[in-house]
């Protein structure tokens, strides 16, 4: 109750001129703006004439409180009702964000059919011409006159425009606050929106066997089949965010992990094999300054200042100069050549856009790839470790593949040691033939043509090597 009081006034002062001023045309040239609008009407008719038609509103108020209180059990007319459509819609197989959406334009609609009466007798009564006598000088007049004139029908006039902006309006606004509160019970999941991790991250997803549905240019997708919400976030901005509990795991770089010095203050749960680069110090070919230490003291230009900062400032204390590291968010490369840095430091993966800038390497601070992390107090330790389980296992399955193949017992010895397997090959006899043995063996996917060739000559046959999506091991 005090809550909706506050906002009726609050709110009913903004309320009276946004009205007046849509009731108005410029032609009439009753108000200038809603500042005049402000003054003319405390000026001509007092402040309390901002208050006009308060009195509707109020009494909703009040019944809603009487009625919340006496009667839980009617407090339907919004999220009552909401329910009641929830229940039903799912009866015809739609997924839950158009469950959501829909229960909600519709729970709407059951609001506004039994509010609106109300929002028109305040309307009414607020946007009556300033003479005297007033017309309807209290609300209650404004009632009587609407069922004297028109009938019950009288108090839905206008109800459809009201009805075609609540219902998009209202159901996208019951969508994301399910949406939101759904995240109260999942574990939070960050991965990078864009850039060269996004595609491969969605691959390790997927052979995870993590369903999702993401919106377009939505941040926030959740899962369909296990208790979790995916967070697209930049990259650099996941090893905070993990870092602070504001999610429980996420995939990110070291460097990142580095740059934003959390790395005591998370979990790195495992190596993930992609996004593998160097982080350098360049400097151009031609320059004046070819090693670290002669960079002291000069401009630096980086993504990566605070990295920088920790290489420099042991060397600026150790030759008594100061080095000026300068942050930039993107095209580090092109600093030099503008004579904004005597140097760089910038990740380099394959080196062409460095060579392309003129600049080359003459330091490498760190080699990084991309990592799991989690959050050391997460409260979904369980899911945590399953999903860690399930991504060991894609990344494990894209770096081998089973071989099987049958040899002679007696050559079986020389076989194994060409495939001993990750813990050792499974053997079984083979009836068909005597004295030979059926062997299978995971072996790594990038040997596999000198694995086969090897076993060729030493007298296998039948070698077949065949890839899995995922494995436990």
């Amino acid at each position: 109750m005090a809550s909706g009081i506050t906002k009726l006034v609050v709110g009913h002062p903004f309320d009276t001129v946004k009205v007046r001023l849509q009731t108005s045309s410029a032609a009439e040239g009753r108000f200038k703006g809603p500042l005049d609008c402000l003054v003319k009407t405390v000026r001509l008719e007092g402040p309390l004439a901002l208050y006009r038609g308060c009195t509707p509103p109020l009494v909703g108020i009040m019944d809603w409180v009487i009625t919340n209180n006496a009667f839980p059990e009617l407090v339907f007319c919004f999220w009552g009702s909401y329910d009641i459509f929830v229940r039903n819609l799912k009866r015809y197989g739609l997924s839950d964000g158009s469950v959501s959406f829909l229960a909600g334009g519709l729970s709407a609609t059951v609001f506004w059919m039994g509010s609106y009466p109300t929002d028109l007798v305040k309307n009414t009564y607020m946007t009556q011409p300033d003479v005297h006598p007033r017309r309807y000088p209290t609300a209650t007049c404004v009632m009587k006159h609407i069922y004297q004139t028109a009938g019950l029908q009288g108090f839905y006039r206008g109800f459809l425009p009201s009805f075609l902006r609540a219902f998009p309006t209202n159901a996208a606004a019951v969508f994301m606050f399910e949406t939101t509160m759904h995240l109260d019970n999942r574990l939070l999941f960050a991965v990078p929106k864009k850039g060269r991790l996004y595609e491969q991250c969605m691959q390790l997803l997927q052979g995870s066997d993590i369903h999702f549905n993401r919106r377009s240019r939505q941040d926030i997708a959740l899962s369909t089949n296990l208790p979790v919400a995916l967070i697209f976030l930049p990259a650099a901005d996941i090893p905070k965010y993990v870092a602070e509990g504001n999610v429980d795991l996420g995939i990110t770089g070291q460097d990142m992990v580095e740059e934003n010095e959390v790395k005591d203050k998370i979990t790195q749960l495992m190596e993930l094999g992609f996004g593998q680069c160097r982080l350098c110090v360049q400097v151009p070919v031609s320059g004046s300054s070819q090693t670290l230490e002669s960079l002291c003291g000069k401009r630096i230009v980086t993504s990566f200042d605070a990295f920088a900062r920790k290489v420099f400032e042991p060397l600026d204390a150790k030759f008594g100069k100061k080095t000026t590291i300068n942050y930039v968010s993107g095209s580090v490369e092109a600093a030099c050549a503008l004579g904004l840095a005597d140097g760089i430091i910038d990740l380099v993966e394959s080196g062409e856009t460095m060579r392309a800038a003129g600049l080359h390497d003459i330091h490498t601070l760190m080699t990084t790839e991309s990592v799991l992390i989690g959050n050391k107090n997460s409260q979904h330790q369980d899911l945590i470790t399953k999903l860690t389980s399930r991504i060991r296992g894609v990344i494990t399955a894209s770096k081998y593949v089973l071989c099987t193949f049958n040899v002679e017992r007696q050559h079986l010895p020389e076989a194994v040691k060409i495939t001993p397997g990750r813990q050792g090959p499974t053997i079984s006899s083979l009836d068909s033939h005597e004295g030979w043995v059926s062997v299978s063996a995971m072996i790594e996917k990038k040997r596999k043509g000198d694995i086969m060739d090897a076993l060729s000559d030493v007298g296998a046959t039948d070698i077949l090597v065949m890839g899995f999506t995922n494995c436990r091991v």
